[in-house]
């Protein structure tokens, strides 16, 4: 890209010497026009070279921001997973907090700079975290634990199945082993 920028400026500044030789002013007002001219057309592509500059690194600060909460959805989604396997309700209770706030740090993800399919890995992530929540508002210690394993386990593959099309595998997130195991669940025999 920045070869390309270089080669365009190395070309602008040519033609412009070969419209100065062709039409060889002879007056120092006529040179004084070339050079502002040139001055400004310099102007005018430094500017756009800034804008287009400062515009890709919104973009990819607002994906990186986007990977972070879909990575911490993925860890939350997993421990909220295990709380419902053992049964354990202070877990539940403090993993449910967490999701309220990853869910908020998904809501300030700014999705205006956000494309493709991180755009679209956002607006479904929160889709999930909502419905989470809401439904796991009614569950309670001695409540039907099977049925809300079962709903965090169904929707751990699709939250893995966004950070990996975004180019961020899930292994790579969360509090894991070396070798990318789960280590929430205790130490592995």
């Amino acid at each position: 890209m920045r070869k390309n920028l270089a080669v365009i400026a190395g070309l602008l500044v040519a033609v412009l010497a070969a419209g100065a030789w062709l039409a060889y002013p002879m007056s120092a007002v006529a040179w004084a026009a070339w050079v502002q001219a040139a001055g400004v057309l310099a102007a005018i592509w430094w500017s756009v070279r800034l804008q287009s500059r400062q515009s890709e690194y919104a973009t990819r600060q607002a994906t990186q921001v986007a990977v972070i909460f879909a990575a911490n959805m993925h860890w939350v989604f997993r421990e909220l997973n295990d709380a419902c396997a053992k049964r354990s309700w202070p877990d539940y209770v403090v993993n449910r907090r967490i999701l309220d706030e990853i869910l908020s740090q998904g809501r300030a993800v700014p999705v205006q700079t956000l494309e493709g399919r991180s755009l679209a890995m956002v607006s479904s992530l929160r889709t999930i975290a909502v419905e989470a929540l809401e439904i796991s508002v009614a569950h309670t210690a001695d409540g039907n634990w099977p049925l809300y394993q079962a709903f965090f386990d169904k929707r751990l593959p699709s939250i893995s199945g966004w950070l990996s099309a975004t180019g961020n595998p899930p292994e790579s997130s969360g509090p894991t082993d070396y070798a990318g195991l789960r280590t929430s669940m205790g130490p592995l025999r």
